[in-house]
């Protein structure tokens, strides 16, 4: 029997290529990658016989739906999901176009803005 080595999915939120390429070598056979973040790099897989030999995958999701937003609430709550890390500031909902004018602008370099009522 084929002992698995590795994660059976590895999530990229950050849309960039280094996590990606980190996250792939970190599959085990059969392993996913679910592509999270956006970017418009181009998405490079390292060793590519290898990926194939695994059968590992590349699977995009947009995430942005609502029953996407309820389950990773859901995993937050059950300590499976830990976001804090990558959390570059908190606004009111009131200025929610100030935080799209500094994620489009990258105004403080930021990562994740979080709006709160």
């Amino acid at each position: 029997m084929y002992k698995r080595q590795g994660l059976a999915f590895a999530f990229d939120f950050a849309g960039v290529p280094q996590v990606r390429v980190q996250a792939s070598r970190s599959l085990a056979r059969w392993g996913k990658l679910i592509l999270v973040g956006l970017t418009d790099q181009p998405l490079t897989i390292p060793d590519g016989t290898r990926f194939s030999y695994l059968e590992q995958q590349v699977r995009g999701h947009y995430g942005s739906g609502p029953e996407s937003v309820l389950e990773l609430l859901s995993l937050v709550a059950l300590n499976r999901l830990e976001f804090s890390r990558s959390v570059s500031g908190i606004l009111p909902l009131a200025q929610a176009a100030e935080a799209v004018r500094q994620l489009d602008e990258k105004e403080g370099n930021p990562i994740r803005l979080i709006l709160v009522p």
